[in-house]
């Protein structure tokens, strides 16, 4: 066994013999929730137990690496996280920070959330329907317990990286967004800052300012990601058309996934290629040569202004019954911001 993954092995059987379940699924991940691979990269540790008697719902529950607990919660399946009922997170000095209930996997009701200081900070309501998901915000407080909002009516503030800057705020009618909103990302050396228009919760149009060329963006949508044209099924299509399955592996029958990781920059192109978990090194050379020979892409925008940004996609190589070579891709996995 490698020695990254004999660490993470050791480091989840004391959590199993700690809290005296059984483990089925132990995972390591990035604060983003992307799924790493050594103990050393991971920002916490996800693990999922058997259920409790008389319950068919899995234990889920994460650890930060010091072992303090990070989220408590339980999923009707333990191969994909479905949360349901009540989810309890924490902040690293052990204090509440989320209460939230789930159904299905989605959001449904009261959910609160806590400074670190242990007072409360905003209590919202979240609806799920045919209409899809939507949030109601309700009440929301000061760090000293003063109220800003009430009963969806009032001022709201949010916060980024921890409580360390006030990232927007605005006001709430109805628990909903409206009128005018103000806001700042906070970073000093990329600064963005931003004034947004909504009404009954929508967002009509924004302006933000990059401070690092100080030109005026708009928009109608914060973030968009970036889009092969014709969508994923053209990609898709376009790999099985022109995609040659290398002999030597057809030969020998040998099949399998890969991992690739690659950017999109802000004109579309693509590069910076990186092959993973490749069982054929003839495999990753072919899935790198379609991916940079395909079309360019639709650039993702934030606040206005095309950035770049990271993307992972497994290719597969294998064969159909009619034992028929093919190689797919599959791009479900979601985007990840990177200067």
């Amino acid at each position: 066994m490698k020695p990254s993954l004999l660490t993470a092995a050791l480091f989840c059987l004391f959590f199993s013999n700690a809290i005296a379940q059984k483990y089925y699924t132990t995972t390591l991940r990035k604060a983003n929730g992307r799924e790493v691979f050594t103990l050393d990269s991971a920002d916490f540790i996800s693990v999922i137990y058997e259920p409790d008697p008389d319950s068919k719902l899995f234990n889920v529950k994460e650890f930060y690496k010091d072992k303090t607990p990070k989220l408590e919660g339980k999923s009707k399946s333990r191969k994909e996280i479905m949360y349901e009922g009540l989810v309890r997170t924490f902040y690293c000095s052990g204090k509440k920070h989320e209460l939230i209930t789930y159904m299905d996997g989605a959001k449904v009701g009261d959910s609160y959330e806590y400074y670190p200081n242990g007072k409360i900070y905003t209590h919202k309501k979240n609806i799920a329907d045919e209409k899809g998901n939507s949030e109601q915000l309700l009440d929301c407080r000061d760090s000293t317990g003063e109220v800003l909002a009430a009963a969806g009516e009032g001022k709201w503030r949010v916060y980024g990286n921890n409580f360390s800057f006030v990232f927007e705020e605005g006001t709430v009618k109805n628990a909903l967004r409206e009128g005018e909103w103000k806001g700042d990302n906070g970073d000093k050396v990329h600064n963005i800052s931003f004034t947004e228009q909504y009404s009954d919760g929508v967002l009509k149009s924004g302006n933000s300012v990059y401070a690092d060329d100080n030109k005026t963006y708009t928009y109608t949508a914060r973030y968009v990601d970036a889009q092969y044209p014709g969508g994923m099924h053209a990609l898709d299509k376009y790999v099985n058309e022109h995609g040659r399955y290398p002999a030597s592996s057809r030969i020998n029958d040998i099949s399998g996934s890969l991992m690739v990781q690659f950017s999109i920059l802000t004109d579309g192109t693509l590069s910076e290629c990186k092959v993973t978990d490749s069982p054929d090194i003839s495999f990753s050379n072919e899935a790198v040569r379609l991916l940079q020979t395909a079309q360019k892409w639709t650039p993702a925008y934030a606040f206005g202004r095309p950035i770049k940004v990271v993307k992972y996609s497994p290719v597969i190589f294998g064969f159909s019954e009619r034992h028929e070579a093919y190689i797919t891709i599959n791009q479900d996995n979601p985007s990840f911001m990177s200067r």
